[in-house]
């Protein structure tokens, strides 16, 4: 599910997507000048006694969730799923197994554009 709603996401920032399931990537995006690998990672919100509700994503990939070197994607996309919104940071960038957040960081309506405009920029 996480691959459609990110794919739809970059879709609506004018990208064209491929989905593309291979190890350690999920979807291609390409414009007339950019091609680039998307790793995706997908989380619900989860609800804890005495906690505020949030998402945790596992930025690892294998049996020992070692993180990925940016040679295998260009792009890692955090999709919530409860919030149908996703988070775009540079491969090299990603240094830490386990990200959370809290679930109202997704409530905000330029997350995307804004975090996939760094990305990009990151990236290239």
């Amino acid at each position: 599910m996480g691959e459609y709603i990110t794919a739809a996401a970059i879709i609506s920032l004018g990208w064209k997507v491929a989905i593309a399931q291979q190890d350690y990537l999920d979807l291609v995006a390409f414009n007339d000048n950019h091609f680039l690998r998307i790793q995706v990672k997908t989380a619900t919100l989860k609800y804890r006694k005495h906690y505020t509700p949030g998402y945790q994503f596992n930025n690892g990939s294998g049996s020992k969730k070692k993180i990925l070197t940016p040679e295998k994607y260009d792009i890692l996309a955090h999709c919530a799923a409860n919030h149908r919104r996703c988070v775009f940071y540079a491969s090299h960038t990603v240094n830490q197994i386990t990200k959370r957040y809290a679930g109202t960081y997704f409530e905000n309506p330029f997350i995307e554009q804004e975090s996939w405009t760094k990305a990009i920029e990151l990236a290239s």
